[in-house]
Parts: structure tokens; C-alpha cells; sequence
């Protein structure tokens, strides 16, 4: 284990080095579910990484740590994981307060629009979601970022900010992603394998690798909010 701003548990294997355009790496962004066994190489994860750093942040705080969880640890993770989730621990983020918070009617909709077009599209294997979740997806890479407990609010957007970047570097080079609440439910397990201190809260987990092309859920695309109701333009006083 070595530290690079980043704790990383070493392995090999070269993923794609060549890059796409802007636009693709927009359009073929989206949540993968169901990731393969093919091991990703540490030199692509770093890579994806260090361009991720370039993330504007408040004041240049860069408030964020990143933690690499790769092989027998990452094993080791979605093995405890999986033993809590069907024990039906009752899950205890460090962003819990965050998450206990009533939602507004208009992310509230579309929520429910997401759940409703999901259960059609699996046509009565929605428990395929669940076991996706229970199994934190077989990622063979998850990516855990925290900031400090002693932060603004505003570190929080900063941590969001990172993460989508990291993301679409990833999917730049050829990976997968996956950003889900179900990584960060059992810290006490990150924190066992990863020694993270008790100062930094773990705020999201994201799965890197490559797509199981056989998995039906993989398939699933939820559609985005027109835009006439997301954006007003005012020019005129």
C-alpha cells in the first residue's frame, strides 16, 4: 500500500490509453450496475486520478482525500458488505444527517418516475437492483472520497464537483463508473481495510471497471428533465 495523495492497493492489466471526444464521453456516460471481473490497471486509476485533481474548488481548499480500494481489499469490502446488507445492519453513513432530510416535490417527482421506469424495464426482476446493490455492484475498483468532519457545507459541492470529473476521465479512458449511496453505508468496513481516519467523513463511493455486456440492467437509462424545466434565461430588466 502506498500513499499519492490516494491509498492504493496495486494491480496490473493496461486499460485504454487513447482519448474521445467531449461530446462521446457525455453521451455514453451512465451508471453501470453490473461490472465485470477483468482487473483495471493502477496506471489507468492514477491517471484518471491526477486529472480529476484539476477540479475547482472554494478558495483552492481542495478539501478532498481519495482512497483506492483494488483487489483482495476490494474483495475483502464487498464481502463484508454484502454480510451487513443481508443481516439487515441498519446502515450508518457519515452523511446520514444529509440523508434524513424531506425531499422537495420537484427531485421527489422524479425519483419516482426514475423507480417506476426501472421496475418496467427489468418487467419484474427489480430485485436484480437490489442484489446489484447487496454485491455493490462486483466492482473491482471503488474509488472512496472524503473531506474533513471539520468543513463548510460548501466542501460538499467541491467533493461533488471532484467526483464528476473523476468520472468522466474514467469513461475518457475506457471505464465504467458507478456513483452510489450503498458503497459509504458501513464505514466501520472502509475504514477497516483502508485505515481512514476518524477526521474525515466518507462521503461517496464510485465503482470503476468494465461493463457486463450480458447484464440487463446495464442497459438502463434513466432520462433527464426537459430542459425548459430545469432552465430560465433572463435577459431583459
Amino acid at each position: 500500500m502506498r500513499k499519492v495523495s490516494v491509498i492504493l492497493i496495486k494491480k496490473d492489466i493496461v486499460g485504454r490509453d487513447d482519448e474521445m471526444d467531449f461530446k462521446d464521453v457525455l453521451a455514453s456516460e451512465h451508471a453501470t450496475r453490473k461490472f465485470t471481473d477483468q482487473r483495471v490497471s493502477e496506471k489507468t486509476v492514477i491517471k484518471v486520478i491526477e486529472e480529476a485533481q484539476k477540479t475547482p474548488s472554494l478558495l483552492n481548499s481542495q478539501p478532498w482525500r481519495i482512497y483506492v480500494a483494488e483487489g483482495e481489499v476490494a474483495k475483502a469490502i464487498r464481502k463484508d458488505h454484502e454480510e451487513k446488507a443481508l443481516a439487515h445492519e441498519e446502515p450508518h453513513e457519515d452523511f446520514a444527517s444529509l440523508l434524513k432530510v424531506e425531499w422537495d416535490t420537484f427531485p421527489s417527482k422524479n425519483m419516482a418516475t426514475m423507480s417506476e421506469t426501472l421496475d418496467y424495464f427489468l418487467r419484474g426482476e427489480s430485485d436484480t437492483f437490489d442484489q446489484a446493490q447487496v454485491k455493490l455492484f462486483n466492482a473491482p475498483v471503488i474509488v472512496f472520497l472524503t473531506i474533513p468532519k471539520k468543513s463548510p457545507a460548501w466542501s460538499i459541492f467541491d467533493l461533488g464537483a471532484f467526483s464528476q470529473t473523476l468520472m468522466l476521465a474514467a469513461n475518457n479512458r475506457g471505464l465504467s463508473t458507478m456513483p452510489a449511496q450503498a458503497f459509504v453505508k458501513y464505514p466501520d468496513v472502509i475504514r477497516k481495510y483502508l485505515d481512514i481516519p476518524e477526521d474525515e467523513s466518507i462521503g461517496i463511493g464510485i465503482g470503476l471497471g468494465y461493463p457486463n455486456k450480458k447484464a440487463t440492467i446495464n442497459n438502463y437509462k434513466s432520462k433527464r428533465v426537459p430542459l425548459d424545466e430545469v432552465l430560465k434565461i433572463k435577459k431583459d430588466i
